[in-house]
């Protein structure tokens, strides 16, 4: 595994996490958070949990980032920047500079990892992808330092050349592998700790007469052992059973424990930094309750399981529409400084009016109904709240005010806000949720959440429409209603929710003024010049100028037939321009002003101009010219026009006598 990848790599890594179903870069559920503790550490924020989800460190383009990815991993080797772990289930997992732990394909059966060698149970040892040479049979490995060393099924102890590779020394033999609990290599140095506690010690450069390295045991009641640079000489750590941590002397003791490190108790295994390797960058232990502490000139500080101490929730919209989707953007803060994007699904969601609001399967939030509720997002055992205000984007119908008094239509009002209404016997049962409302037409006694209510006017039924009066929502839900006069129409709100409810003058009202000026069309007769390839000369009518929801207007025209004629929308200007504009519309009728033939007003339908044509003819004909020239040639008058398709038309006194085309 290269340490250093090109922040390329890194960047583009960033986007590879959660690419295995066991992997996603999420925070763990909150269940048993309480039982969450760390198992293992190697390396700053870089800790393999008790749950199997990992914490470990990212190196992006604009900088690091601590993330949390949920997994089944069972251990790990490596350092904050890049690693290996072994799943449950004996796969392979890796994390690097830019890429969160994650399953390597085609990996299955790892029994063990160290550094960047990973060891299968079928004996064979790989680096990455390659496969070591000259090994086999491997039951235990051990990395330090840009060390490797193997220990075989028949008990070879192989230290592997540092300058040749795949070539490896045999540094001893070892009776019974299977008593060996664990490896620790460093610097031309293999400790073994065997099951009975024994530490033994081989040393390239301790052998004998004959060159056989000699073995050397440090210890005989160690738990655990680790290697860790010092100045001058390299120690190893052994953790002893009666919980203490002792340190290996400087180079005539480096096989004596002569150093007890203060401050560690109860202690069950160390662990060092290994990028930083070097003793003065301070040891991590684990005590036999499974917390840790970190151990750093004499003094000890504890390392807390990281928690959630902030949510934060921001929404896509807080104030959408009825029917709008709304996406929910859930963020933890962790003691650690970490900053986790939380899934909708696995945080807890609590509405004080659950029926505004719906979760969808997709994860959004459906406006369902107009007015506020508060919506709480708990993650980590920490809770964070937002205030959401629905509103109906268009206007229902009817309201009607009644001696003063505003009602509204119940099913479509419940609807909008929510609700469900359906008859109950002789009256109305109105849903909000858990609250009821029911009430009966021609009552002024109702009932709210189980509580009477006295309506301060009764509910009637109209044409199969039962209408309640609008201020028993303010009574029962807290609306504020208001009576707009001037449009003649209902406005409800809940603070900046809003709905409205119109009644049946108010679309008149509105249309009216919005026309303004533009009224005085109505009813006025045209004959059609060239417009909208409608045929020349027939008359039409003005029936109305309809406002669109665009601000822009449709002139709508009726034939003598009965026909209806629709313009295309245009701006209230525009609408005053078609229509005063002789090249679209005449204002008067152009068979009754030119009493012409049959046969001339053919040519000009067709539009066509031939020899003896007048000006007006050719003006209906062909429409305004862009250029004219008028000269006397020998007491005559000759007026030639030209168009924009460079057509020309001469008139002598009047009359054409010459037509280029």
């Amino acid at each position: 595994m290269n340490l250093k990848k090109s922040l390329l790599v890194m960047a583009l890594g960033a986007f590879t996490f959660g690419l295995s179903p066991a992997f996603g870069a999420h925070q763990a559920s909150a269940a048993g958070e309480d039982q969450l503790q760390i198992k293992d550490i190697v390396g700053k924020n870089t800790y393999l949990m008790s749950d199997g989800s990992m914490w470990t460190t990212v190196t992006l383009l604009e900088g690091t980032r601590t993330i949390h990815t949920k997994g089944n991993i069972e251990t790990i080797s490596g350092n904050l920047y890049d690693g290996l772990g072994i799943t449950k289930d004996g796969r392979l997992v890796e994390w690097d500079m830019g890429l969160a732990p994650h399953q390597v394909e085609g990996t299955a059966g790892v029994k063990q990892v160290s550094g960047s060698y990973w060891l299968k149970s079928d004996g064979t040892v790989w680096s990455g992808q390659r496969k070591l040479k000259n090994l086999s049979g491997i039951v235990q490995i051990a990395y330090g330092e840009k060390d490797f060393a193997a220990l075989s099924q028949n008990g070879d102890l192989l230290f592997e050349d540092p300058h040749k590779q795949d070539t490896y020394k045999k540094f001893g033999t070892v009776a019974d592998p299977s008593s060996v609990k664990s490896m620790a290599v460093h610097d031309d140095r293999v400790a073994l700790l065997f099951n009975s506690g024994e530490v033994v010690l081989y040393e390239g450069s301790n052998f004998d007469d004959n060159g056989k390295i000699i073995p050397v045991t440090i210890a005989q009641d160690a738990v655990h052992i680790t290697y860790v640079s010092a100045d001058p000489t390299d120690v190893l750590v052994v953790t002893r059973k009666d919980g203490t941590v002792w340190l290996t002397g400087e180079y005539s003791n480096r096989w004596k424990l002569t150093n007890q490190v203060q401050g560690l108790s109860d202690v069950v295994r160390t662990s060092v930094d290994a990028y930083a390797d070097k003793l003065s960058e301070g040891i991590y232990a684990q005590r036999s309750d499974g917390t840790w502490v970190f151990s750093k000139d004499g003094e000890t500080k504890p390392i807390g399981v990281p928690a959630v101490t902030a949510v934060s929730v921001t929404l896509s919209d807080k104030e959408p529409f009825v029917g709008d989707s709304v996406e929910v953007y859930i963020q933890e803060t962790y003691s650690n400084g970490a900053k986790i994007k939380v899934p909708v699904r696995e945080a807890k969601l609590d509405m004080d009016k659950p029926y505004l609001l719906k979760l969808q399967a997709d994860g959004k939030l459906k406006a369902a109904g107009v007015g506020q509720t508060k919506l709480t997002v708990t993650s980590g055992g920490v809770s964070a709240s937002v205030t959401v205000s629905a509103s109906l984007r268009d206007p229902l119908k009817f309201a009607k005010q009644v001696n003063g008094t505003v009602f509204l239509p119940v099913k479509a009002v419940s609807k909008a806000l929510g609700g469900t209404a359906a008859p109950s016997g002789d009256g109305w049962n109105v849903a909000f949720g858990d609250d009821s409302l029911s009430f009966k037409a021609g009552s002024l006694s109702a009932q709210f959440g189980g509580k009477d209510v006295q309506l301060k006017a009764a509910p009637f039924t109209e044409k199969g429409e039962t209408y309640i009066p609008a201020s028993l929502l303010a009574d029962t839900l807290g609306a504020k209603v208001s009576w707009d006069a001037k449009w003649k129409q209902a406005d409800i709100g809940f603070g900046s929710a809003k709905m409205t409810v119109v009644s049946s003058e108010t679309a008149g009202l509105i249309k009216k003024a919005m026309q303004g000026s533009l009224a005085k069309f109505i009813g006025k007769s045209y004959w059609v010049n060239d417009f909208a390839d409608w045929e020349r000369f027939s008359k039409v009518t003005v029936t109305d100028v309809l406002p669109t929801d665009t601000g822009s207007f449709d002139i709508v025209f009726k034939t003598p037939a009965g026909k209806t004629l629709k313009s295309y929308s245009m701006s209230s200007s525009e609408v005053i321009q078609v229509l005063t504009d002789s090249n679209n519309f005449l204002n008067y009728d152009p068979y009754k002003k030119y009493n012409w033939s049959s046969s001339v007003w053919k040519q000009i339908k067709a539009r066509n101009v031939t020899l003896g044509m007048t000006k007006q003819q050719v003006l209906l004909s062909w429409g305004n010219p862009i250029a004219k020239d008028i000269q006397k040639v020998q007491g005559s008058t000759i007026e030639t026009w030209g168009y924009a398709s460079y057509d020309f038309v001469s008139f002598l006194n009047g009359k054409v006598t010459l037509i280029i085309m």
